[in-house]
């Protein structure tokens, strides 16, 4: 057998062959390549966890039982969180789940309710829904139900965590290789994650935190404001109203282990520094959490050993919900 194992590593014995990345690449190098004649596989990679490094590609791709997305390789299970209540991952992105006409997802279950529960929902607001009505929004705002309560909100404040507004609809955002997500400040997909030699993958959570969550002093990303700011009610938005919510997200790395990540954050209102309602400021850390769900699944070595930003986001209230013709309605 014609075998030949190639080894960045002098120590190892073996002829040296780089495999160096291509710029623009998503991170990870093969580390230790075998080759039967013509067929080469990568041994050992710096790839993260659920990726394999292709030595045809030259790059590391994520296992067939994964899915590429926010950077990671995350199981169905993991990209179903990342899309949300009332969300699920299909066909190469997050979708809204579909319910009966009438029915309303409820974002406290993700699950579709029936048109009477909408309607006692309605009834609670003091909102009458008569024959051949529902409940619902003017145009350009979308109903949003969370429990017993239900509000409209733009239709900006209703993408997908993989999704960004343009002004008129939400609109997926560019798919980033592993070791890279999407910066929707710059607009372009930025890298997060580097081969750190031996069989390890370094990671800028730093360079990380800014991209998810939003630059320092500056707008928080629509895939982390939009998780909570679709339930003004939960940040005592009144109706026609809206407020800035300060945040701070801080993550740390014990050990500077990716793996062992820890979210807190803070938030208060920026016009007074006072908090907001226990249950909004849930929301936020949840939401912070989630995200970084994405992170910590994919492992690494920590370039750091915390990170943090404090970002804006702005919760719209637009307008008390209304009854539309059942066959209309946002």
């Amino acid at each position: 057998m014609n075998r030949r194992v190639f080894a960045p590593f002098a120590a190892l014995g073996f002829a040296l062959s780089a495999m160096a990345l291509l710029p623009g690449c998503p991170s990870g190098t093969c580390l230790l390549k075998v080759c039967e004649g013509k067929n080469c596989r990568c041994s050992i990679s710096s790839c993260q966890d659920g990726a394999s490094f292709d030595v045809k590609r030259n790059r590391c791709v994520c296992n067939a039982d994964r899915i590429k997305l926010a950077g990671q390789c995350m199981t169905t299970v993991q990209a179903n969180m990342y899309c949300g209540k009332g969300r699920a991952w299909s066909k190469g992105g997050c979708i809204t789940l579909s319910c009966k006409p009438g029915d309303e997802i409820d974002e406290t279950t993700g699950w579709c309710v029936s048109k009477d529960q909408v309607n006692q929902v309605a009834a609670n607001m003091g909102v009458a829904v008569g024959q051949g009505q529902q409940l619902g929004c003017p145009p350009g705002q979308k109903l949003v139900v969370n429990g017993q309560n239900a509000a409209c909100v733009p239709l900006a404040q209703t993408c997908a965590p993989d999704e960004q507004w343009n002004g008129q609809a939400c609109i997926k955002v560019q798919d980033c290789g592993t070791g890279a997500t999407w910066d929707p400040n710059l607009g372009q997909c930025v890298q997060f994650a580097q081969s750190a030699g031996e069989d390890e993958l370094k990671v800028n959570v730093a360079q990380w935190v800014q991209t998810t969550y939003g630059p320092n002093g500056g707008p928080g990303t629509p895939a982390f404001c939009n998780q909570f700011a679709k339930h003004p009610l939960s940040f005592g938005v009144p109706e026609g109203s809206s407020l800035a919510l300060k945040i701070t997200v801080q993550v740390s790395f014990p050990d500077n282990e990716v793996a062992k990540g820890v979210v807190q954050t803070a938030t208060v209102y920026e016009a007074n520094g006072a908090a907001p309602p226990a249950a909004g400021s849930a929301e936020v850390d949840q939401a912070a959490k989630s995200l970084a769900a994405t992170l910590i699944g994919g492992g690494g070595r920590a370039a750091s050993s915390t990170a943090a930003t404090i970002v804006r986001c702005v919760v719209v209230n637009a307008n008390k919900p209304i009854a539309v013709p059942a066959s209309g309605g946002i």
